[in-house]
């Protein structure tokens, strides 16, 4: 699966108002949840006098208007039966006190067939966070989370959003968190420091020397992984994830789950709905991933949601400039001065403290401001008027914390992850001479970021295991209860056509269109779209 983002740990954003739309598809639950969103303070019908404007409205819908046809996607290249029958072995999770909740341990089989509780099995070990139900006698069960990435620590995101999500939530269920295999605290992948050469080369490459320095440094990084990481690298898989989750079910004595997995964690609790039905008890899949969209497409799309996002930070600043409230970026029309901008330091990259400030690091940093949409709007200004006078440090602090690298030059393993997970999970782009069409045409289809997009996965091209997945893969899970798929109307990374698609494909899933331009929305923090997740939880 390609996705662009190893971020997601930044956590939803606010947004105001909303508006339900009746389903067209009825179930019992789903006839309650459209009454919630009738009822819930601050929402409006459509029926309603002074209602919002369209685009601030919340929509539950089941429409599905993706582009993409899954009955012509052919089938995957890996048995997902043995996936669906596989009932791993559960170690005990070993507890302590720490910062914020209790930090726990527990192994692992590396492979499906490997028992953690027999002597010289080949096992890794898991980190866990947990903070207890605020009210145990009131206690529902548990809440795993999952925030992304892939390469996000679960166990950062559980004790962030212990802090962070609704009360009525913390107070009755416990909050769990998990770093998955191959990242964070957990047994990681190794790749050492070989990205600096990959994110000073020219990931948007438009000539045959950029190209092949692009090529170079992305092989370098892909063997490098290889020899550090040994097997771990051939057992990082999404699906192994889902068997680590199964895993963590167990250890934690719950005959059911409740989960709440934002972009990329979409796709983990979707397989785990279709591979575990009946372990789930509610879930919420925000900001989601469409694993039924091709490779291609998938990138495509999701270079465009975020030129569409640049261009919502251009309508605004043009708006601020004149009412005269305060966009500090540039003279004349945004894009413009955007644009001479970009290709000024694509043409002559900027030297800053004895590093260089280039268009890969141009084009990670405004992407890292366009995932807050309009919250990150005024910082994004003020770093670009920066870098027109010649200062790049705000954006090359923001390069640097999208992808993990520390003041003193090391990274975390994020990206490491992020590109491990995603280059075995697959399906693949192709080779390099394949990813260069592949860049020509997402560019074409979305100037600013589209090249770039391909540039990031090229390690991809030359990674030692092989893709589990020939074909995208539609995931159905019908058995499971209801779902809910939270989609943002304006999403810069994972476009609301990715929401729609995914609350068709899984035959129980239920859909909740939400306004903005932010990188997924629960908690927001008002009336409207809280009352109704927390009251699906709770039901």
């Amino acid at each position: 699966m390609q996705v662009l983002s190893s971020e997601d740990s930044r956590g939803p954003r606010a947004y105001r108002s909303y508006r339900a739309i009746k389903r067209t598809r009825t179930s019992a639950w789903g006839s309650a949840l459209i009454a919630l969103v009738m009822v819930a303070s601050g929402c409006g019908s459509s029926t309603a006098t002074g209602s919002a404007p369209e685009s601030s409205r919340l929509e539950v819908s089941s429409t599905k208007t993706s582009s993409t046809k899954t009955s012509s996607i052919k089938t995957s290249s890996i048995k997902t039966s043995s996936i669906k029958t596989s009932i791993p072995k559960a170690s005990k999770i070993s507890w302590r006190r720490c910062s914020g909740g209790e930090c726990g341990s527990m192994k692992v089989g590396l492979r499906a067939s490997d028992d953690p509780l027999a002597k010289g099995a080949k096992v890794i070990d898991l980190a866990l966070f947990r903070a207890r139900a605020t009210e145990p006698s009131k206690r529902i069960g548990v809440l795993l989370i999952n925030p992304g990435g892939p390469g996000g620590s679960g166990f950062d995101a559980a004790r962030s959003l212990a802090n962070y999500l609704p009360s009525a939530i913390t107070r009755r269920f416990d909050i769990v968190g998990w770093d998955p295999r191959g990242t964070g605290r957990s047994t990681h992948v190794k790749c050492g420091n070989r990205l600096d050469y990959l994110f000073n080369s020219d990931t948007a490459p438009d000539s045959f020397k950029e190209r092949t320095e692009l090529e170079r440094v992305a092989q370098r990084f892909a063997d490098a992984c290889a020899s550090r990481s040994g097997d771990l690298l051939d057992h990082v898989s999404s699906f192994d994830t889902v068997r680590d989750m199964e895993s963590i079910r167990r250890a934690l004595g719950e005959s059911k789950i409740n989960y709440l997995g934002y972009s990329y964690g979409t796709f983990i609790g979707a397989l785990y709905a279709r591979d575990y039905p009946n372990h789930v008890r509610s879930m919420v899949l925000d900001g989601a991933v469409d694993p039924a969209v091709a490779p291609e497409t998938s990138l495509i799309e999701q270079a465009q949601g975020l030129s569409r996002a640049l261009n919502l930070f251009f309508d605004w600043c043009d708006i601020q400039k004149k009412s005269e409230k305060g966009c500090d970026f540039g003279e004349g029309r945004a894009s413009r001065a955007f644009e001479s901008l970009r290709l000024a330091t694509d043409v002559k990259p900027v030297t800053y403290k004895k590093r260089i400030f280039g268009p890969s690091q141009f084009d990670l940093g405004v992407s890292s401001y366009l995932y807050s949409g309009e919250g990150g709007y005024e910082m994004l200004a003020s770093a670009l008027e920066d870098l027109a006078h010649g200062d790049p440090q705000t954006l090359l602090e923001s390069s640097d914390a999208y992808v993990g690298r520390s003041s003193n030059g090391t990274y975390d393993d994020s990206w490491a992850a992020f590109l491990s997970v995603s280059c075995l999970d697959g399906p693949s782009l192709g080779d390099d001479a394949a990813l260069a069409g592949v860049a020509k045409r997402a560019k074409a289809a979305s100037r600013d970021f589209g090249a770039a997009s391909v540039g990031l996965g090229y390690p991809c091209a030359y990674w030692p295991s092989k893709p589990l997945l020939a074909e995208s893969l539609p995931i159905a899970a019908p058995l499971a209860p209801p779902i809910v798929v939270i989609g943002t109307r304006d999403d810069p990374i994972t476009p609301l056509v990715w929401a729609q698609g995914l609350a068709t494909e899984l035959k129980s899933g239920h859909l909740v269109v939400a306004p903005g331009a932010q990188h997924t929305s629960y908690p927001s923090g008002d009336g409207c779209l809280d009352p109704i997740i927390n009251s699906y939880f709770l039901r």
